[in-house]
């Protein structure tokens, strides 16, 4: 029996938001809603696709241990304090890759981290490259909303005044 090779998608989650100019200008008063933003996309993007899905961000500069969430079936990870996400992935990546067992795609546009994870064995996507797949990710769960809603039957039915106060009449015990 052949085993199914598991399928990762490691995110750089504040370089993904850097890619993004609506959410960079957001981020510049406060992270929380630009994180919100990237976590749902990414939640909506899993639905689509066959990656588990892992958003790393920096707690570089907090004092923290690392910490570990699930968002809608996307693991959040915040790295340990001095640890950036850079870091974390490679580690990451260096302790899961498997060429038979394990394929990992890593969002990020930071030239070094490419270099490294290329060597590591993982699959590089830029952070751009990343938004337009959540983009028409988005329009396809749209289409498929769509086409469910063509599908199922209207709340209410198209009848005349005349037999709709008949009903109306009988519906109240008035015949």
């Amino acid at each position: 029996m052949k085993r199914k090779k598991r399928r990762l998608l490691i995110v750089d989650g504040y370089n993904l938001i850097g890619a993004n100019s609506e959410l960079h200008r957001e981020s510049l008063h406060s992270m929380i809603v630009p994180r919100e933003k990237v976590l749902a996309a990414l939640s909506e993007y899993q639905s689509v696709v066959s990656y588990e899905i892992i958003c790393v961000f920096d707690a570089y500069e907090v004092k923290s241990k690392e910490s570990i969430f699930d968002f809608h079936g996307v693991t959040v990870i915040y790295t340990k304090e001095k640890e950036t996400a850079d870091e974390y992935i490679e580690r990451f990546v260096h302790d899961n890759y498997h060429p038979h067992l394990c394929e990992i795609s890593v969002v990020t546009s930071d030239l070094t981290e490419q270099n490294a994870i290329f060597a590591l064995g993982a699959y590089r996507i830029s952070s751009r490259e990343m938004w337009i797949s959540l983009s028409e990710a988005e329009k396809n769960i749209s289409r498929k909303v769509d086409a469910i809603n063509e599908k199922m039957p209207r709340l209410k039915i198209d009848i005349g005044e005349d037999i709709h106060a008949k009903l109306e009449k009988w519906r109240r015990g008035r015949f």
